[in-house]
């Protein structure tokens, strides 16, 4: 039974928080220093600062060009980010209903969505908001409208900052003012994710150097020998039945003495070499739906031990025997499955029809299908050594320092930037031990503590991400977001050129039905990476 301990303080401290509120605003408690509630938050309104958003705003020329380049960006981000919605609202087939994305993680909140560690979530969030208020604020003054105070939200936590304008003089005034005010918040955001991006990249991370070159452990599949045995990840491999492993060479060329055999595996982890006994062979960590071996009955954390009358002692044997094969011929393969109860591998031959690899290619990578492709058969699985998923060192600094090496094209710009904000969900973000302790800095950035160089390298990575995902989601052109009042008034524009003799109780009505319907729109494409893939 799933540990409820967690959710019941969650609960509890929650309902606190409410009851507190309901005391805050019926008592008006420190009403008189600018106090009050908005539905869950607590909101305080000071007149500090205003002094310093009109100092900010003196240099307009300035403000006015960044407001013109900040819509250049929100029209671009905006526009892109639909065309990634709609794309994905057409792959959702493709998404089995187990890998599909749950709501809390479509929530950019710190302690509810898993991947945002909380401590850096929060200073992300905190400074996402203040830096989106304080640009709304100074192109606010910079139009000449009232800005009527600043302020602090609060919900447990401080969440960030609000610049509070004066609403009627938003509405009224012209529609070049309004978008710039509402297109600066979005596109600060988008800048500063790129301004700590470059400095956790270029800075940070390009300072970094390996303590050693052995292969580190970055995945394990579920149910394998290694998973079993309890081989943690972020280890570096040293040696392996006595054969050292200093390159990924060194790993790929392991080879089981026998499917199921144990072997003395020593490995690097939190400052000393540890060892253990894995089960050793070719371990299956993925299976893929419909295919040849799921229909046979394979499953992930077995272990291939022959195949068609060969013995599998390593990923070089199963490719060679595979070779062999054609397409929809059935061949006998024997796997080796772990048993709890008694803490032994069992074996058991499955019949396999085979798959047709060719069709396999032309569905997933059709690029990857030419005039040479051969025609053999397909099992439809991920394998790995003892299930471990290795890398290096130097490729991790490099992953994490040059997420654009060898990028020749706009395709491969996109995949390594969509990489590179998927970090988190490789475990490369934070970088926190044991995985930070394979790495020192050197130069001058070497001169700080390991702990101070970690947390602040954490932090960019975070104010980046929290940034990115703030900006990207607020240009998205639905109403009340920042993206929808521009698009909002990029409608009203249109219309007033085109039907000119339009009253304005028409016109209004044209446009909210546009805005409405749209919002609706991007409302239905996000929802439906939720509920398409458990539908279809």
């Amino acid at each position: 039974m799933a540990d409820l301990t967690p959710y019941i303080a969650f609960l509890a401290v929650l309902v606190v928080w409410i009851a507190f509120i309901a005391y805050v605003k019926k008592n008006k408690l420190w009403a008189n220093h600018g106090v009050g509630t908005y539905g869950p938050f607590i909101m305080w309104r000071t007149q500090s600062g205003l002094r310093l958003i009109d100092r900010l705003a003196k240099p307009k020329r300035f403000w006015n060009a960044y407001a013109a380049l900040s819509k250049a960006v929100c029209l671009f981000v905006g526009g892109f980010i639909m065309a990634l919605l709609i794309w994905e609202a057409t792959i959702v087939s493709r998404i089995p209903a187990d890998r599909a994305p749950t709501p809390e993680m479509m929530l950019g909140i710190p302690g509810i969505n898993p991947v945002i560690p909380v401590v850096y979530g929060i200073i992300g969030l905190v400074v996402a908001i203040v830096i989106h208020e304080i640009a709304h604020g100074i192109l606010t003054r910079v139009g000449g409208l009232k800005l009527k105070s600043l302020g602090v939200l609060l919900m447990i936590v401080p969440l960030g900052a609000f610049a509070e304008p004066d609403d009627q003089e938003i509405v009224k005034t012209d529609r070049r003012r309004r978008a710039n005010i509402y297109a600066v918040g979005s596109s600060t955001n988008i800048f500063m994710a790129l301004i700590c991006a470059g400095l956790f990249t270029s800075v940070f991370m390009a300072s970094v150097v390996p303590v050693r070159d052995n292969p580190v452990v970055i995945g394990i599949g579920n149910n394998s020998p290694a998973k079993v045995a309890g081989l943690p990840t972020d280890a570096q491999l040293v040696s392996v039945a006595d054969s050292d492993i200093k390159t990924l060479d060194d790993f790929s060329r392991l080879a089981a003495p026998s499917p199921g055999a144990n072997q003395t595996v020593v490995y690097y982890y939190k400052g000393q070499n540890l060892t253990m006994q894995i089960a050793s062979g070719l371990a299956i960590i993925d299976v893929s739906s419909g295919y040849a071996a799921d229909t046979a009955g394979m499953k992930p954390g077995m272990i291939l031990a022959s195949f068609n009358g060969t013995v599998v002692l390593n990923q070089s044997v199963l490719s060679d025997a595979l070779s062999l094969t054609k397409p929809f011929q059935t061949v006998n393969a024997t796997v080796l499955q772990y048993d709890i109860a008694s803490m032994q591998y069992h074996p058991s031959v499955l019949s396999i029809t085979l798959s047709n690899r060719t069709a396999y290619l032309l569905q997933v990578s059709p690029n990857l299908v030419n005039a040479t492709t051969k025609d053999i058969g397909f099992l439809g699985i991920d394998t790995a050594y003892m299930g471990l998923l290795v890398t290096t060192p130097d490729r991790i600094v490099t992953h994490l320092a040059s997420p654009y090496a060898g990028v020749k094209d706009f395709g491969g710009f996109v995949q390594s930037t969509l990489l590179f904000v998927a970090l988190p969900f490789q475990g490369l973000a934070p970088v926190e031990s044991p995985l930070s302790d394979l790495f020192v800095a050197s130069g001058p950035l070497g001169a700080l503590p390991s702990g101070t160089f970690w947390f602040i390298a954490n932090c960019l990575y975070w104010i980046f991400w929290i940034n990115l995902m703030l900006g990207m989601t607020n240009v998205l052109p639905a109403v009340p977001l920042d993206g929808g009042y521009l698009f909002k008034d990029g409608i009203d524009a249109i219309v007033s050129r085109v039907k000119k003799d339009a009253t304005e109780h028409d016109r209004q009505h044209i446009v909210s039905t546009v805005t409405v319907i749209l919002a609706l729109f991007v409302f239905f494409l996000i929802i439906w990476q939720l509920i398409g893939p458990r539908l279809v």
